[in-house]
């Protein structure tokens, strides 16, 4: 009787420790960025980004700019895990057509996602330092050199 508690007890041990030790899947590594979340506040502007789950392969977002009261930007997003890959899935009024940046890099904290083709942006990066969140978008400018927009944001309370 004994035997069997012992041999029982090491069974489950090996199933937890199993199912503790599994990788995550990408997806599931980029589950922090899903909350609604706010530039700090100062001046009169306001940037707000949105991210909710909406399948197991589709996170939804969007993102606006509001100065003086007026939305002066607005673009909806989607990260979706595609047979191709996972794309970070900007539409924005001044594009013909949705931007896709493939994610290339992703962690617990961080994501890359990047488009060599588009002309700006390029690459996509997302962090998240100490419980809040730091974009920034990269590539070359109209005069060619490498230009690099921050974002920072905090969890709206």
């Amino acid at each position: 009787m004994i035997k069997h508690i012992i041999q029982y007890l090491i069974l489950i041990l090996f199933i937890t420790n199993m199912a503790e030790s599994q990788e995550k899947s990408p997806m599931q590594k980029l589950l922090w960025i899903v909350d609604s979340w706010v530039s700090p506040e100062g001046g009169d502007n306001r940037s707000y980004e949105e991210w909710k789950v909406t399948g197991d392969s589709l996170y939804e977002g969007s993102s606006k700019t509001i100065k003086n009261g007026e939305v002066v930007f607005r673009e909806s997003l989607k990260i979706e895990n595609t047979p191709d890959g996972i794309y970070y899935v900007a539409d924005v009024p001044h594009n013909p057509a949705p931007v896709k940046f493939l994610l290339t890099s992703v962690s617990d904290t961080s994501a890359v996602f990047e488009n060599p083709e588009h002309n700006f942006p390029k690459k996509i990066t997302y962090l998240q330092v100490e419980g809040n969140l730091h974009a920034f978008i990269e590539g070359p400018g109209k005069d060619g050199k490498m230009k690099k927009i921050d974002f920072y944001f905090n969890k709206m309370r």
